[in-house]
């Protein structure tokens, strides 16, 4: 390990120093953002935020939620809000969890729920993907046993941009127990072609177990502002509030929450959701047109397969950063600008 360490640090010194012939910046398509800044009008109410930043924000969160419960069609007693859909999920293994009980989650997939439920002092078992690059609920039901108290669902996955439906999601929860807590973390539900964004938020009325994650660092381009949301049954969410640290969402971002999920902000974000959904189409023609192997997706990511350091290095050759899974044999690549996407295109065709 401390050879491949020396092995390293010794390529990126002998690399030519770039900096100083001023190269132009990297084509940063590695960590799932948005190509834009947030739009004006949420910069202007976080603007106004910080001018009071004296003062403390709403221990309670009451208007952030009040907007989130606007936007989604529920009432607010069943939102809770925190920072980053992260700590939700984090704050939801250390609800239901304890040394001796189970979790299930799958991989590859967002490194959290492993991360989450091993601090909670649960077990946790990892379930692999199907044909699709979705869950395979039908493994996931499986590996749920008598000591199991949470499952995630990454819905479109991280790091493969697979879905599985509305149906297929009513049909997971009519067979687990009410029991276990169902986590579906749909941080990158805005950018689903294949459905109705909002075809989810119907199952909270049927199910007490289930709780829907979203955030708004995708669509909304907030990533840096951090916030994220939980919509569940009232006794869930008023749970996630009671157990959170006060004060965690600080007064920029709950301006942020307000004004992304107001008309203007909602429409902003529908119109730069469907331009990637536009492009990623455009993407996936291309590749497949060329016999390039992908998985397609219906997030605002594709997933390459391959050798990750082969693909990131014909990706690096063109100025554009990915994200390697290694164990999951490939590369993920941000949906970006146009001109981003030409440059990925060019480095794979």
């Amino acid at each position: 390990m401390l050879l491949e360490l020396r092995s390293v640090v010794d390529r990126v010194l002998a690399a030519p120093d770039r900096s100083s012939r001023g190269a132009p910046p990297p084509i940063r398509l590695s960590q799932n953002e948005m190509p834009w800044a947030p739009a004006d009008v949420i910069v202007a109410a976080m603007t106004e935020a910080a001018r009071n930043a004296h003062r403390y924000p709403d221990y309670h969160r009451a208007a952030a939620r009040a907007a989130v419960a606007e936007a989604m069609g529920l009432d607010a007693g069943r939102i809770a809000i925190d920072n980053g859909s992260g700590t939700l999920l984090h704050a939801l293994a250390r609800l239901v969890c304890e040394p001796g009980v189970h979790g299930v989650r799958p991989m590859p997939s967002f490194e959290a729920y492993a991360a989450a439920l091993s601090l909670a002092g649960a077990e946790s078992t990892e379930v692999g993907l199907d044909e699709n690059g979705a869950m395979d609920l039908d493994a996931m039901l499986a590996a749920v046993g008598p000591e199991t108290r949470i499952v995630y669902l990454c819905n479109p996955n991280n790091p493969t941009g697979g879905l599985r439906g509305v149906e297929d999601i009513r049909d997971f929860l009519k067979s687990v127990p009410a029991r276990v807590l169902v986590v579906v973390d749909e941080a990158y539900r805005e950018f689903v072609s294949a459905e109705p964004v909002d075809a989810t938020a119907g199952l909270l009325d049927e199910f007490e177990n289930l709780v829907l994650l979203r955030t708004l660092s995708k669509a909304h381009g907030l990533a840096g502002i951090r916030v994220g949301y939980a919509a569940a049954a009232p006794r869930i969410a008023e749970a996630l509030r009671r157990t959170s640290v006060g004060f965690a969402l600080n007064s920029v971002a709950e301006a942020a929450v307000i004004a992304a999920l107001g008309a203007e902000g909602l429409a902003v974000a529908k119109e730069r959701t469907a331009v990637i959904v536009s492009e990623r189409a455009r993407v996936e023609a291309a590749l497949t047109a060329a016999n390039v192997a992908f998985v397609p997706s219906q997030a605002n990511f594709l997933f390459l397969p391959g050798d990750a350091a082969e693909l990131l290095s014909r990706l690096a050759a063109r100025g554009v950063l990915a994200r390697p899974f290694p164990k999951a044999g490939g590369a993920r690549v941000t949906i970006g600008l146009p001109e981003e996407n030409d440059a990925v295109l060019a480095a794979l065709i």
